[in-house]
Protein backbone atom coordinates (compact mmCIF):
# COMPACT_ATOMS: atom_id res chain seq x y z
CA UNK A 1 0.00 0.00 0.00
CA UNK A 2 1.18 3.71 -0.73
CA UNK A 3 1.63 5.86 2.18
CA UNK A 4 -1.38 7.84 1.91
CA UNK A 5 -3.20 4.69 2.24
CA UNK A 6 -1.03 3.90 5.40
CA UNK A 7 -2.14 7.17 6.57
CA UNK A 8 -5.64 6.51 6.72
CA UNK A 9 -5.41 3.81 8.11
CA UNK A 10 -3.86 5.47 11.15
CA UNK A 11 -7.03 7.55 10.89
CA UNK A 12 -9.32 5.20 11.17
CA UNK A 13 -7.34 4.15 14.10
CA UNK A 14 -7.57 7.44 15.86
CA UNK A 15 -11.14 7.94 15.66
CA UNK A 16 -12.64 4.46 15.82
CA UNK A 17 -10.17 2.19 17.97
CA UNK A 18 -9.27 5.04 20.44
CA UNK A 19 -12.37 4.52 22.26
CA UNK A 20 -14.90 6.98 21.79
CA UNK A 21 -16.93 6.12 24.67
CA UNK A 22 -20.32 8.39 24.61
CA UNK A 23 -22.30 9.74 27.13
CA UNK A 24 -24.26 7.06 28.31
CA UNK A 25 -23.03 3.49 28.08
CA UNK A 26 -24.00 2.16 24.70
CA UNK A 27 -23.62 -1.55 24.28
CA UNK A 28 -21.62 -3.08 21.62
CA UNK A 29 -24.30 -4.12 18.60
CA UNK A 30 -24.32 -3.63 14.98
CA UNK A 31 -27.82 -2.52 15.14
CA UNK A 32 -27.83 0.95 16.09
CA UNK A 33 -24.45 3.39 14.71
CA UNK A 34 -23.19 3.98 18.63
CA UNK A 35 -23.18 0.17 19.06
CA UNK A 36 -21.52 -0.22 15.83
CA UNK A 37 -19.12 2.10 17.04
CA UNK A 38 -18.45 0.37 20.41
CA UNK A 39 -18.07 -2.67 18.76
CA UNK A 40 -15.37 -1.98 16.84
CA UNK A 41 -13.50 -0.67 19.50
CA UNK A 42 -14.47 -4.14 21.27
CA UNK A 43 -12.45 -5.74 17.99
CA UNK A 44 -9.85 -3.50 17.94
CA UNK A 45 -9.42 -3.91 22.07
CA UNK A 46 -8.92 -8.10 20.94
CA UNK A 47 -6.98 -7.35 18.63
CA UNK A 48 -9.48 -9.16 15.78
CA UNK A 49 -8.44 -7.29 12.63
CA UNK A 50 -11.43 -9.17 10.18
CA UNK A 51 -13.80 -8.27 12.85
CA UNK A 52 -12.53 -4.35 12.47
CA UNK A 53 -12.49 -4.70 8.47
CA UNK A 54 -15.87 -6.04 8.60
CA UNK A 55 -17.38 -3.16 10.10
CA UNK A 56 -15.85 -0.72 7.16
CA UNK A 57 -18.79 -0.47 4.32
CA UNK A 58 -18.46 -1.27 0.80
CA UNK A 59 -17.69 2.14 -0.13
CA UNK A 60 -15.25 3.11 2.47
CA UNK A 61 -13.10 -0.02 1.06
CA UNK A 62 -13.38 0.91 -2.06
CA UNK A 63 -11.77 4.59 -1.34
CA UNK A 64 -9.08 2.49 0.16
CA UNK A 65 -8.25 0.42 -2.92
CA UNK A 66 -8.71 3.73 -5.39
CA UNK A 67 -6.11 5.24 -2.90
CA UNK A 68 -3.48 2.36 -2.85
CA UNK A 69 -4.58 1.86 -6.89
CA UNK A 70 -5.35 -1.90 -6.39
CA UNK A 71 -7.94 -3.97 -4.33
CA UNK A 72 -7.24 -3.79 -0.50
CA UNK A 73 -8.41 -6.41 1.19
CA UNK A 74 -8.92 -8.06 4.80
CA UNK A 75 -5.27 -9.02 5.06
CA UNK A 76 -3.78 -5.70 3.74
CA UNK A 77 -5.72 -4.11 6.31
CA UNK A 78 -4.21 -6.51 9.08
CA UNK A 79 -0.78 -5.62 7.59
CA UNK A 80 -1.35 -2.15 8.55
CA UNK A 81 -2.63 -2.32 11.72
CA UNK A 82 -0.12 -4.46 12.95
CA UNK A 83 2.54 -2.03 11.28
CA UNK A 84 1.29 0.63 12.70
CA UNK A 85 0.70 -1.02 16.30
CA UNK A 86 3.76 0.55 17.80
CA UNK A 87 4.15 3.20 16.04
CA UNK A 88 4.63 5.96 18.93
CA UNK A 89 1.95 8.60 17.25
CA UNK A 90 -0.82 5.56 16.90
CA UNK A 91 -0.43 4.80 20.26
CA UNK A 92 -0.85 8.54 21.78
CA UNK A 93 -3.57 8.62 19.37
CA UNK A 94 -5.37 5.90 20.88
CA UNK A 95 -4.23 6.76 24.54
CA UNK A 96 -5.61 10.77 24.29
CA UNK A 97 -8.86 9.51 22.74
CA UNK A 98 -9.77 7.24 25.45
CA UNK A 99 -11.96 9.87 26.20
CA UNK A 100 -13.75 10.89 23.22
CA UNK A 101 -17.60 11.34 23.22
CA UNK A 102 -19.73 10.21 20.37
CA UNK A 103 -22.13 13.43 21.27
CA UNK A 104 -25.06 12.61 19.25
CA UNK A 105 -26.58 10.55 16.34
CA UNK A 106 -28.22 12.41 13.75
CA UNK A 107 -30.38 10.15 11.20
CA UNK A 108 -30.30 11.37 7.89
CA UNK A 109 -32.09 8.85 6.20
CA UNK A 110 -33.59 5.33 7.13
CA UNK A 111 -30.31 3.70 6.43
CA UNK A 112 -28.17 6.67 6.94
CA UNK A 113 -26.83 8.50 10.20
CA UNK A 114 -23.75 11.09 11.07
CA UNK A 115 -22.16 10.23 14.29
CA UNK A 116 -20.55 13.70 15.76
CA UNK A 117 -17.39 13.20 17.78
CA UNK A 118 -15.65 14.98 19.78
CA UNK A 119 -11.98 14.05 21.41
CA UNK A 120 -9.71 16.41 23.81
CA UNK A 121 -6.65 16.91 24.84
CA UNK A 122 -3.08 16.88 22.89
CA UNK A 123 -2.65 17.02 19.28
CA UNK A 124 -5.45 14.84 18.16
CA UNK A 125 -7.96 17.09 19.49
CA UNK A 126 -10.74 17.10 16.90
CA UNK A 127 -14.37 16.97 16.25
CA UNK A 128 -16.11 16.03 13.58
CA UNK A 129 -18.60 13.50 12.14
CA UNK A 130 -18.49 9.75 10.82
CA UNK A 131 -20.71 8.79 8.56
CA UNK A 132 -22.26 5.36 8.63
CA UNK A 133 -24.99 3.27 6.53
CA UNK A 134 -27.47 0.51 7.16
CA UNK A 135 -27.15 -2.76 4.57
CA UNK A 136 -28.98 -6.26 4.01
CA UNK A 137 -26.78 -8.87 4.11
CA UNK A 138 -27.25 -12.44 2.92
CA UNK A 139 -26.02 -15.77 3.76
CA UNK A 140 -26.72 -18.86 2.16
CA UNK A 141 -25.78 -22.16 4.03
CA UNK A 142 -26.07 -25.68 1.75
CA UNK A 143 -26.60 -28.64 3.98
CA UNK A 144 -23.75 -30.70 4.54
CA UNK A 145 -20.62 -29.03 3.10
CA UNK A 146 -18.57 -25.86 4.53
CA UNK A 147 -19.00 -23.51 1.90
CA UNK A 148 -21.20 -20.52 2.86
CA UNK A 149 -22.17 -17.91 0.89
CA UNK A 150 -22.76 -14.53 1.88
CA UNK A 151 -22.80 -10.84 0.24
CA UNK A 152 -25.39 -7.80 -0.02
CA UNK A 153 -28.99 -7.66 -0.57
CA UNK A 154 -28.70 -5.68 -4.19
CA UNK A 155 -25.11 -5.90 -4.98
CA UNK A 156 -24.91 -7.13 -8.93
CA UNK A 157 -21.77 -8.58 -8.52
CA UNK A 158 -22.54 -11.37 -5.88
CA UNK A 159 -26.02 -12.50 -5.47
CA UNK A 160 -28.52 -16.11 -4.33
CA UNK A 161 -31.64 -16.17 -6.19
CA UNK A 162 -34.29 -18.19 -5.29
CA UNK A 163 -36.24 -20.02 -7.62
CA UNK A 164 -39.45 -21.33 -7.82
CA UNK A 165 -39.20 -24.86 -6.79
CA UNK A 166 -37.12 -23.29 -3.58
CA UNK A 167 -33.40 -23.77 -4.80
CA UNK A 168 -31.15 -21.21 -4.99
CA UNK A 169 -28.61 -20.02 -8.00
CA UNK A 170 -25.67 -17.75 -6.70
CA UNK A 171 -24.11 -16.03 -9.31
CA UNK A 172 -21.14 -13.24 -9.62
CA UNK A 173 -20.53 -10.59 -11.49
CA UNK A 174 -23.42 -12.41 -13.49
CA UNK A 175 -22.32 -16.04 -13.76
CA UNK A 176 -23.19 -19.07 -11.98
CA UNK A 177 -21.20 -20.26 -9.47
CA UNK A 178 -23.46 -22.10 -8.06
CA UNK A 179 -26.89 -23.99 -8.06
CA UNK A 180 -28.28 -25.48 -4.71
CA UNK A 181 -31.28 -27.75 -4.69
CA UNK A 182 -33.90 -26.65 -2.00
CA UNK A 183 -33.26 -29.94 -0.28
CA UNK A 184 -29.69 -29.27 0.23
CA UNK A 185 -30.55 -25.43 1.52
CA UNK A 186 -29.61 -25.24 5.32
CA UNK A 187 -30.74 -22.21 5.54
CA UNK A 188 -31.00 -18.64 4.17
CA UNK A 189 -31.57 -15.85 6.03
CA UNK A 190 -31.16 -11.95 5.64
CA UNK A 191 -30.15 -9.41 8.28
CA UNK A 192 -29.49 -5.55 8.85
CA UNK A 193 -25.98 -4.31 10.09
CA UNK A 194 -24.64 -0.87 10.46
CA UNK A 195 -21.64 0.15 8.71
CA UNK A 196 -19.07 2.88 8.88
CA UNK A 197 -19.35 4.33 5.46
CA UNK A 198 -17.41 7.56 5.52
CA UNK A 199 -15.34 9.81 8.30
CA UNK A 200 -16.36 12.68 6.73
CA UNK A 201 -14.31 15.97 6.33
CA UNK A 202 -11.60 14.78 8.51
CA UNK A 203 -11.36 12.05 5.85
CA UNK A 204 -11.05 14.55 2.89
CA UNK A 205 -8.69 16.35 4.46
CA UNK A 206 -6.22 13.49 5.35
CA UNK A 207 -6.43 12.09 1.95
CA UNK A 208 -5.32 15.22 0.59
Amino acid sequence: MNPRTNLLFVLVVALLAGGCSARQATAPSRATPSGTVEMFKLKARYGDRSGEWDILSPGFKERLSQQAGRTVDVADYTQARNMYRGDTKVQLAEKMLQTAIATSVRQVGPDRARVAIQTSGGPFAKSGEIGMVRLQTWKLQPAGGTQTYSGFVGDPMLAATKQADGSFIVTSGGRVVATIPANQVASYRTEAYWYVDDLGGMEQQFMQ
